[in-house]
């Protein structure tokens, strides 16, 4: 039989797929061609079916879909161990909220790059910035650049302050409330700009129709952006429930819960990703179940923050009922990048049901590509979707698969173990760990530069 031409086989995999319902194939092979995945399944078959010009031997190592990040706030990741915390007083010039303010084109790009090789490095190909860039264009251009995909939105999209400035005023900065004034006009005008840039066919950044939420945004604005993201086929998102203080006042502004004023507005549906959601009530959980909307879960938030406990973790009960649940990490100042998954499972033992060991791969993947809107695309290793593959390295034992074909290595422990290569759309954008597509060592040093050079202009 006359063998197939493709661009890249991958071979002499540990093969996680994603797919529930063929997970697992040991050795494995994948076969790839104009970005696309078009075949997967035991290595004998690949190489006997396929020939190709460039061939990737994983050695035995495990590959899976790349990892999805469902909330994360991208300027966070300069400032890491930074000595204040994401909800620190403005007792100084230099803390999270007037840095984040305080960005322009270059510092953007520069975090963005720095941001993109910190992601692969831990096995994700694309990330979710959660509504706080605003050099949106140069954030896009920075990603296209590393290959890494990426969705934002609307910098601090809101229109009303109200509850913030009673409740966390040392998150509202001057300087923040005059990048990003409390009004709708400016707001949706974003939005527009940022989803145009899905007209193209396959962009490595889109858009989304992003609400900053926890009680920031009136009737009106929420009933725009639900429209808007139906009309543009883009997804609606925003902070909900994070914690009982907002969710009271919420309550106390509204006269419903987070999750049935979304209801009641038309949000509550499964175009819409709710992020954190730790604070919820019968009615709440009532809706969830028939509506059926994404959550975007932070448990190392809900831990750091005290916030679950007291408050039940509800998340491992709405995912056996077959809400689609994905992971965040949310703040990078004070979480690092791959912690989720294993909280996630701490988390759920300890305070509501267990998830099955698996279940956070499941989470990080498809689960997380379905709450960005892009399950039909990305989020599994299957014949059709584009070719957005991780090869991790094989390096002792506790790194190879033992009778393990549903994935619980890779939410066990898929943060500690080292990433080798990298395809994203079907080409290669880190190998042996180092991006190929731009100078790594180059971008951290810039990263640190303009960070440096930032502190150092608002100490003054």
């Amino acid at each position: 039989m006359q063998k197939k031409t493709v661009d890249t086989l991958v071979v002499n995999g540990d093969v996680f797929t994603g797919d529930r319902d063929q997970p697992h194939y040991r050795p494995g092979a994948i076969a790839i061609k104009d970005g696309f995945i078009v075949d997967v399944g035991p290595e004998s078959e690949i190489s006997s079916s396929y020939e190709s010009a460039q061939k990737i031997d994983a050695r035995g190592a495990l590959v899976h879909p790349g990892f999805i990040e469902t909330h994360l706030h991208m300027t966070a990741m300069a400032y890491h161990g930074a000595p204040f915390s994401p909800q620190s007083t403005a007792a100084t010039k230099v803390n999270y909220s007037t840095l984040k303010s305080a960005t322009n084109p270059t510092i953007t790009a520069a975090y963005t790059a720095a941001a993109a090789c910190s992601m692969l490095q831990r096995g994700f190909t694309l990330f979710f910035e959660a509504g706080t860039v605003f050099e949106t264009d140069a954030f896009a251009e920075s990603m296209t650049k590393c290959g890494v995909r990426a969705m934002v939105s609307a910098p601090f999209a809101w229109d009303d302050l109200s509850t913030y400035e009673e409740l966390w005023p040392h998150m509202m900065p001057d300087g923040l409330k005059k990048r990003a004034p409390a009004e709708a006009r400016r707001v949706i005008d974003q939005w527009k700009h940022e989803i145009a840039r899905n007209k193209d066919e396959n962009p490595l950044v889109r858009g989304y129709v992003g609400l900053y939420g926890e009680a920031t945004a009136t009737d009106e604005l929420t009933r725009e952006a639900v429209k808007l993201a139906a009309e543009s086929k883009a997804i609606f998102w925003q902070h909900q429930s994070f914690n009982a203080e907002f969710d009271i006042e919420e309550k106390k502004k509204w006269g419903d819960t987070g999750a049935v004023r979304m209801d009641r507005l038309g949000a509550l549906n499964p175009n819409t990703t709710l992020a954190h959601m730790n604070v919820l009530y019968e009615k709440d959980i009532e809706l969830i179940l028939l509506k059926r909307p994404g959550l975007s879960w932070c448990p190392n938030n809900a831990l750091s923050y005290r916030i679950t406990p007291p408050n039940k973790c509800w998340f491992p009960f709405l995912y056996r009922n077959g809400v689609s649940v994905s992971l965040g990490v949310d703040t990078t100042v004070v979480h690092p990048i791959g912690i989720a998954g294993l909280l996630s499972l701490y988390l759920s033992a300890s305070f509501g049901e267990r998830l099955n060991d698996a279940d956070p791969f499941y989470m990080q993947t498809i689960d997380a590509a379905n709450n960005v809107g892009l399950g039909d695309r990305l989020g599994s290793l299957t014949v059709g979707k584009r070719a957005d593959v991780v090869i991790r390295e094989a390096r002792d034992i506790t790194h190879l698969s033992w009778r393990d074909d549903t994935g619980i290595l890779l939410s066990l422990s898929s943060s500690m173990i080292p990433v080798d290569t990298v395809i994203i759309d079907g080409r290669i954008v880190m190998e042996k760990g180092r991006l190929t597509t731009m100078d790594q060592d180059a971008i951290v040093a810039e990263a640190v530069r303009q960070r440096d050079l930032l502190a150092a202009s608002l100490s003054t």
